[in-house]
C-alpha cells in the first residue's frame, strides 16, 4: 500500500467524483447509442429531439452542470474485495460525498421525508443515498458505482407474476410489450429496458435494474435464448412508434437487456426497469495500493 494512501479520504474523494460524473457526464456507450439512434431516425420531430439531447449531453459535460433538472434518487453499488482494507463508516462517507456533490454541481434538492416532506436540502436522508453491498472473495479492490435514478423512469418499473402454466416466451414478451406501451413517453425515451426473470419479486427487480448499466448498450446476454429474446423485444418495442420523449419515432428502446436467476417451480417473476435517456452512472475500482481503474469515463485516469 502506498505510504501516503489514506483509504477513507481517497474513498470519499472517489465517491464524490463518481457521483459528479453520473450527474454531468453521460458514459460514452450510452451517448454512442443515442447518437446512433439520431443517425438512423427518419421522423423529423424525433430527429430534432435527439439533436437537442446530444447538444444537452455536450453542454452538461463542458460546463460540469446537471444533465437533467431532476437528479432523481442517489444510489451507490459497492462491491468489497475481501483483501481491501475498508474499515470505516462507509455510509457516513458516501452521505458526505452526496452532500458535497449536491452543493458543488449544484443539484436540485429532491430528497424529503415521505410523510412530512421535510427536505434536508442536500439530497441525503434516512438510508439515502441508498447503498447496495456485494462481496468479492479474494479481490484486492473495491468496485463503486454511482447512479442517479430518475423519477419518471424508475417509478414506471414493475414486477409481474407469470402463471406457472403460461407459455414461457410468449407470455414474457406480452408482459414486457404491454408494460412498455403503458409507460409510453413517461420514462423519457429512448430508454434502456432492463428485464429480470426468476427468483422472488425483489430479486427479479434488482436484476432488472442492474441491466440498465450493462455496457456496451445493446450487448447481448451470453445465454443464446436470452440474447434472441433481447433482439426480438428491442425490434418489437421500436415498432410501437412511441419514439423519443413519446413524440413518435423509430427508437423507443436503445436496447433491451435481460438477465435471470433460477426460480421456484411455482412462481415466475418478470421484472421490468427503465432508464431515462440520461442513463446516469459511473463506475471505478480502487485497489489496495491506492490505484484507481476507471470502468466508465476512462479519461479520468489522465486527470
Amino acid at each position: 500500500m502506498a505510504k501516503d494512501f489514506n483509504v477513507q479520504e481517497s474513498f470519499g474523494k472517489l465517491a464524490e467524483r463518481l457521483m459528479t460524473l453520473a450527474a454531468t457526464d453521460l458514459p460514452a456507450p450510452v451517448e454512442k447509442a443515442i447518437r446512433d439512434a439520431y443517425e438512423r431516425e427518419t421522423v423529423t420531430a424525433a430527429k430534432e429531439q435527439l439533436s437537442t439531447i446530444l447538444k444537452n449531453i455536450e453542454l452538461s459535460r463542458k460546463t460540469c452542470s446537471s444533465i437533467c433538472q431532476d437528479p432523481g434518487i442517489p444510489v451507490f453499488n459497492l462491491s468489497i474485495g475481501s483483501r481491501f482494507p475498508l474499515e470505516f463508516d462507509i455510509r457516513a462517507v458516501l452521505t458526505d460525498a452526496m452532500a458535497k456533490v449536491t452543493a458543488g454541481v449544484p443539484l436540485r434538492q429532491n430528497i424529503c421525508h415521505p410523510l412530512t416532506k421535510k427536505n434536508t436540502r442536500n439530497n441525503t436522508g434516512r438510508s439515502i443515498p441508498w447503498v447496495y453491498y456485494d462481496y468479492l472473495p479474494g479481490a484486492d479492490y473495491i468496485e463503486l458505482t454511482a447512479l442517479l435514478k430518475g423519477g419518471g423512469s424508475g417509478f414506471r418499473s414493475m414486477v409481474f407474476s407469470l402463471a406457472p402454466t403460461a407459455p414461457r416466451v410468449e407470455s414474457i414478451r406480452k408482459i414486457i410489450l404491454d408494460h412498455v406501451a403503458m409507460a409510453g413517453g413517461i420514462p423519457c425515451p429512448p430508454t434502456v429496458v432492463g428485464v429480470g426473470l426468476g427468483g422472488t419479486p425483489d430479486i427479479a427487480l434488482k436484476i432488472a435494474f442492474d441491466q440498465l448499466t450493462r455496457t456496451p448498450v445493446g450487448s447481448h446476454n451470453p445465454d443464446p435464448d436470452m440474447a434472441e429474446l433481447e433482439r426480438q423485444l428491442t425490434e418489437s418495442i421500436n415498432k410501437t412508434g412511441i419514439g423519443t420523449m413519446g413524440l413518435g419515432g423509430d427508437t423507443t428502446a436503445l436496447a433491451v437487456h435481460l438477465d435471470y436467476c433460477f426460480s421456484h417451480m411455482a412462481t415466475h417473476p418478470v421484472a421490468i426497469a427503465f432508464s431515462c435517456w440520461p442513463n446516469r452512472f459511473s463506475k471505478a475500482r480502487m485497489y489496495a495500493d491506492g490505484r484507481v481503474e476507471w470502468l466508465t469515463h476512462p479519461k479520468e485516469e489522465t486527470r
